[in-house]
């Protein structure tokens, strides 16, 4: 029984890296009235499933980073990165302890650090230069 919850613990925590929660915390941010930080989220997103179906990566470890950078960047605050990188972290631990492709894991973090810094460049020179 423990090691069912567990898994069940691992697979929730991966959640946060999926689709359906990159598509929440987009429409928590349109609400924000920030056109530069939407458009931030939605061209990393966008160039990372791009490239995601040229590459075969790891879609949460890359989406979970995503989320993970812009949310730091737009709070600015210590603690709440500290502990976003926490829950990044057990994401990249849950998806180890589930067994996913360690290559295609990899390969997501690097896309979702690829695909943020294009995004945030790109946002930058649209809005303040």
């Amino acid at each position: 029984m423990k090691k069912e919850f567990i898994k069940e613990t691992a697979r929730d925590i991966i959640a946060l890296g999926g689709v359906p929660f990159f598509i929440l915390v987009l429409v928590r941010v349109a609400i924000l009235s920030k056109p530069d930080f939407l458009l931030q989220f939605l061209l990393a997103g966008v160039i990372f499933l791009l490239i995601n179906f040229l590459v075969k990566t790891n879609l949460y470890s890359g989406l979970g980073l995503i989320i993970l950078i812009f949310t730091s960047l737009y709070y600015n605050d210590l603690k709440f990165s500290i502990f976003a990188s926490l829950v990044y972290v057990g994401l990249i631990s849950s998806l180890v302890y589930l067994k996913s492709n360690k290559k295609e894991i990899i390969k997501g973090v690097l896309l979702g650090v690829l695909s943020s810094a294009i995004s945030y460049y790109l946002v930058k020179v649209i809005f303040y230069e």
